[in-house]
């Protein structure tokens, strides 16, 4: 799909993340190009998991450290856990669809694959952390578990 296409979709609601769109159930590169374009919204089902069902990818915040806004500005970059947009897109496909579940701790599901891990909410909190939303399987960050964090401190963003 061309930038000007993705751009003009419409949104099927408003939710916590802003416009809710589920034009790209399993179309993880498209979802990529569309949130980085537009640095707003909630793609429904862009991932999923046998277990546990649809996982959304939303724009989320930087301060708030959740979704694709924090793991650009936290994780990608020179030094960082990856080079590229593309590369975030790639590993997180192939760490939801082949990765094992390490860690199932409260609300929260983290899968993991050759060091990669992708952290999966099952609920939305507030900064209180009060369950606002249940129920949504969402994109909370994506990291390398290899890279020491000390080290990627030392890269300015």
């Amino acid at each position: 799909m061309e930038e000007s296409s993705l751009l003009n979709l419409q949104p099927i609601g408003v939710g916590y993340f802003g416009d809710i769109y589920d034009q790209f159930r399993g179309k993880a590169k498209e979802a990529f190009e569309f949130l980085v374009a537009k640095q707003s919204g909630d793609l429904l089902g862009v991932f999923h998991d046998n277990e546990i069902g649809d996982i959304d990818l939303v724009w989320g915040s930087i301060t708030g450290n959740k979704g694709l806004d924090h793991i650009l500005f936290k994780h990608v970059g020179e030094g960082k856990d990856f080079s590229s947009i593309d590369e975030v897109r790639a590993v997180m496909e192939s760490v939801i669809n082949s990765g094992k579940k390490i860690k199932i701790r409260w609300d929260k599901v983290t899968f993991e694959n050759d060091g990669y891990r992708v952290v999966v909410s099952k609920n939305v909190r507030d900064s209180q952390g009060n369950i606002i939303i249940e129920n949504k399987n969402w994109v909370v960050t994506s990291f390398d578990n290899n890279n020491p964090k000390a080290k990627k401190h030392l890269i300015s963003p």
